[in-house]
């Protein structure tokens, strides 16, 4: 069994490494379902190695708003934001039952502030031009601040680096797609910075949950 999770690992990081050969072209099918594999078996191997359900379940919410935000318009973008929506109170009930109360190291907190307050400042910048969409999204930083701070309590230090890291991806999607717009000349550079640190956070996250 434990080859079998070693295996699917080292194929997840594969096909997520091989993405961005794939990102630039279109939005089609096939790049929708290359996006969402390399989730759904980071998902697959933290069952395989006996992570807990609900580690399970946010990885396979994730891939879930992964498949809606592969293609285009309000509509998927809103139900991709209630699907990672679920996925982040999904890890928000999972860091409730493994924190450890009281236990917050000062230097942490000042770097939750700084992720906090660029976040925020972000989100500040694009609440005009997101129009309607401001309110899901600002909806969706209270949740991300929650799970943020909630990663604290934690003994490894990796998963705040894993939440955070998830944090600025969904930064620079936000400045993409409300700020800079598609015609920005790093546009480009931008998305693959999107996914790499998407990716990453996902599976630092997922290596660094399973354990307990």
């Amino acid at each position: 069994m434990a080859e079998l999770a070693t295996g699917i690992l080292i194929l997840s990081v594969a096909l997520g490494l091989s993405y961005h050969l794939i990102l630039p072209r279109r939005k089609t099918f096939v790049r929708a379902v290359w996006k969402v594999t390399p989730i759904l078996l980071l998902a697959l191997y933290t069952a395989l190695v006996d992570g807990h359900p609900l580690l399970v379940g946010a990885l396979l919410l994730s891939a879930l708003g992964d498949a809606f935000l592969a293609f285009d318009g309000d509509r998927a973008f809103i139900r991709g934001v209630v699907a990672f929506l679920l996925s982040h109170a999904a890890y928000i009930a999972l860091l409730v039952i493994l924190g450890e109360p009281g236990r917050v190291a000062p230097w942490s907190i000042a770097a939750a502030l700084v992720v906090a307050a660029g976040t925020i400042a972000v989100l500040l910048r694009i609440r005009r031009p997101a129009g309607r969409m401001a309110w899901p999204i600002s909806l969706y930083v209270v949740v991300f601040m929650v799970l943020l701070a909630l990663t604290l309590r934690l003994p490894d230090q990796l998963v705040f680096v894993g939440a955070s890291l998830f944090i600025l991806s969904d930064v620079v999607l936000t400045i993409r797609k409300y700020w800079t717009g598609p015609g920005h000349v790093l546009d480009g550079y931008a998305a693959h910075l999107v996914w790499a640190t998407y990716y990453l956070a996902q599976l630092i996250l997922a290596l660094s949950l399973a354990v307990y």
